[in-house]
């Protein structure tokens, strides 16, 4: 054999050795990322720091940073190398990025990979004072668009597309209510996070709350028992045709849920995932899924959100078909689900 056949063929094998998809990633070492995409106080930073801590604690010495900041921006980020991860990834924000929308510039397809669902349990809640209600006879959407009542309505806020965009926006779309409308009838808008928005309402700020939260949420159960409140009621065909716009889910609340409701009710249901940037190695994703997936219950135990996480067939529910990050595709390949 001639020299450089046999250095070619070294250097094949070399390349074989250290090439990533034939890398160990099943071991201790640490890794290091950030996470973005989701207010400095809240859910999301709750949810994010617990798991990041589990992380740490499953490969010690692991940098995992949490960086405050919006949905949208997170994505932005992670697209282009700013960020490596983020927890906050709904339907309407994975459309706006994928196609480019506005506030995005160009579409990010190819940029970000998906890791996991994460949950599915963000559910849109449509409440009232019954006094209000009963002052203007209010007790469904159709009443709402037929008599177009001054209403102090709290909903989030036009960057959190995700909770204002594919909730009240794409309910009144089906009611053919336009956003601008309701200023027409003598009302406004209270823009801020569910929270902001419950205590605002506790305060008598507001009238109304079409907003997205999980079931049960306590502060509602609270303000329940001071104040008497109603249900806006829709139907099965308006939901349904809601939730489908941006490919999340129908969903009937069960009139047990809290204590002012009088029936089973037809909602939305909105779904977040966890995202990398393509610039993120295969090997931090790749252990950040084997990390939860060997740790199911202490994710499940983070939130009530996450109680029926999977890192199974569940997990791997990706609506809007974003490509899977490399790690992502190694660690579902060794599960046996592709």
């Amino acid at each position: 054999m001639s020299l450089l056949r046999l250095l070619a063929g070294s250097a094949t094998v070399a390349l074989a050795v250290v090439s990533p998809a034939s890398a160990d990633f099943n071991d201790k070492k640490p890794i290091s990322f950030s996470v973005d995409g989701a207010t400095a106080t809240g859910y999301f930073k709750t949810v994010a720091e617990a798991i990041n801590a589990l992380l740490r604690d499953e490969y010690p010495g692991s940098d995992a940073t949490y960086k405050p900041g919006s949905p949208i921006g997170g994505m932005l980020n992670i697209a282009t190398g700013k960020s490596d991860i983020v927890y906050s990834a709904g339907a309407v924000e994975t459309v706006y990025a994928l196609e480019g929308r506005p506030p995005f510039t160009e579409p990010l397809k190819g940029k970000m990979g998906f890791m996991v669902m994460l949950h599915n349990a963000n559910t849109i809640h449509s409440f009232a004072t019954k006094e209000w209600a009963d002052k203007h006879g209010i007790r469904t959407y159709q009443d709402f668009l037929s008599k177009k009542p001054p209403v102090r309505i709290g909903v989030n806020m036009r960057a959190t597309v995700q909770t204002y965009i594919g909730g009240p926006v794409a309910i009144f779309k089906q009611y053919g209510i336009a956003e601008e409308e309701i200023e027409k009838w003598g009302g406004s808008y209270f823009r801020s996070n569910i929270n902001t928005n419950l205590e605002a309402f506790r305060d008598g700020k507001i009238d109304m709350i079409i907003n997205g939260t999980f079931v049960p949420t306590a502060l509602i159960i609270d303000i329940a028992r001071s104040r008497d409140l109603i249900w806006l009621s829709s139907d099965e065909t308006h939901m349904r045709k809601a939730a489908d716009e941006w490919g999340n889910d129908y969903h009937v609340m069960p009139k047990d849920a809290y204590p002012f409701m009088t029936k089973d009710e037809p909602t939305v249901t909105m779904w977040s995932s966890a995202l990398a940037g393509m610039h993120v190695p295969a090997e931090v994703v790749y252990k950040w899924l084997k990390a939860v997936d060997k740790n199911l219950d202490r994710m499940r135990a983070i939130h009530p959100s996450l109680r029926t996480f999977d890192t199974g067939k569940p997990g791997m529910r990706n609506p809007k078909n974003v490509e899977l990050h490399p790690g992502a595709a190694r660690f579902y390949r060794e599960k046996g689900l592709l």
